[in-house]
Parts: structure tokens; C-alpha cells; sequence
């Protein structure tokens, strides 16, 4: 194999890096997410083709890295699916208490309670 390609593919993905790198400091809100995504794909797809040399591999190969990335897409969207049908139910909220530590770690050592309560 050329070094040219592998020479050129490592320079796409320093590109692909730096837009990654560049996007998040932008604040972009949810695009953020979806420019992550769509960089990490490129990433795996010129990985997979290139280094991984899926393009001229053998018919088994290439149909075990398929199984594999169905795989995992049916793991994401059976978790996302869960995800959302689960209902919400949010927290009742508590006061925070300020707890004194506990010194020692004997059995005959007695917890001291909240900061401020007289025994």
C-alpha cells in the first residue's frame, strides 16, 4: 500500500480534529452536538475505509463491520427509546443539612448529628 493515501486521510483527520475542537468552544447550543456527531462518523468512516482497508477486503469482513455498526445503531435507538417513553418524575426538593464528620472508626464511636442540633 502507497503512503500517499494513509498521508492524506491522517491530514483529514487533523482537519476533522481541529473543526471538532473549533465547534465546541463555540456556543452553539444542540448544532454542537450534531457537528460532534457528523465529525465522529467522517472520523470512523476514514478509519474504517483506509486504515482498516474495508474497501478491497473480503465479503465476510466487510459483512462482519456491517453487523457490528447495526449492532451498536439497535443498542442507540432501543436506548433512546426507553429514553423517551420513560415518564418524568422529578424529585421532591429538601433542604441541604450540614453534616459534622464522624472521627474514628471504631464501632464505640457515636455519630454526631447535624451542625447545630443539641443532644
Amino acid at each position: 500500500m502507497h503512503t500517499r493515501p494513509l498521508v492524506i486521510t491522517w491530514l483529514a483527520l487533523l482537519v476533522l480534529l481541529a473543526i471538532s475542537a473549533g465547534s465546541a468552544l463555540l456556543p452553539l447550543g444542540w448544532v454542537n452536538t450534531a457537528i460532534g456527531l457528523v465529525i465522529a462518523v467522517l472520523k470512523a468512516l476514514l478509519v474504517a475505509i483506509v486504515f482498516m482497508r474495508l474497501r478491497r477486503a473480503h465479503a465476510l469482513l466487510r459483512i462482519a463491520a456491517i453487523t457490528g455498526v447495526v449492532t451498536m445503531a439497535l443498542l442507540f435507538i432501543l436506548s433512546g427509546a426507553d429514553y423517551a417513553t420513560r415518564p418524568r418524575m422529578p424529585a421532591s426538593w429538601q433542604a441541604p443539612k450540614q453534616v459534622a464528620p464522624v472521627f474514628g472508626s471504631r464501632g464505640d464511636v457515636e455519630r454526631v448529628g447535624p451542625v447545630g442540633d443539641k443532644p
